[in-house]
């Protein structure tokens, strides 16, 4: 008798409380557009893949034969994502230049720089260890 009285208490509420509150139907939709990254960003990006692609180059060289090739190809990739991200910013008109832009540049040279030097040193001396 409690289960049977519980059943329609709940029942009750169930059907009462569903349609309590007025649904009103909205005919205009906001339509947000996501806009992608922007050339800035991309550039940047590119500008900060050496810090991973060195790191990476690094513990692969330490790897053996097979891993000291991966480990060139991480810093060759280290050094030329550079180089491609200062190609794009030069060929960037500066109108649309923005503190990404400046921000890539000197990373990129720096970064650059740095991966290419390290690479250098680790294939003269044979890897790590």
């Amino acid at each position: 008798m409690k289960k049977l009285l519980l059943l329609i208490v709940l029942t009750t509420f169930a059907n009462v409380s569903y349609s309590s509150f007025p649904v009103a139907e909205n005919e205009g939709h906001e339509i947000i557009q996501i806009s992608p990254i922007s050339d800035n960003l991309k550039i940047l990006l590119f500008s900060l893949v050496p810090i991973p692609a060195a790191i990476l180059g690094v513990i692969l060289f330490s790897g053996g034969s097979v891993g000291f090739l991966f480990g060139v190809i991480m810093g060759a990739v280290a050094v030329f994502s550079a180089i491609y991200s200062l190609y794009l910013n030069f060929t960037t008109d500066i109108y649309f230049w923005d503190w990404r832009n400046y921000l890539a540049v000197i990373t990129a040279l720096v970064l650059g720089f740095l991966a290419f030097g390290w690479t250098v040193i680790i294939m003269v001396f044979g890897g790590i260890g």
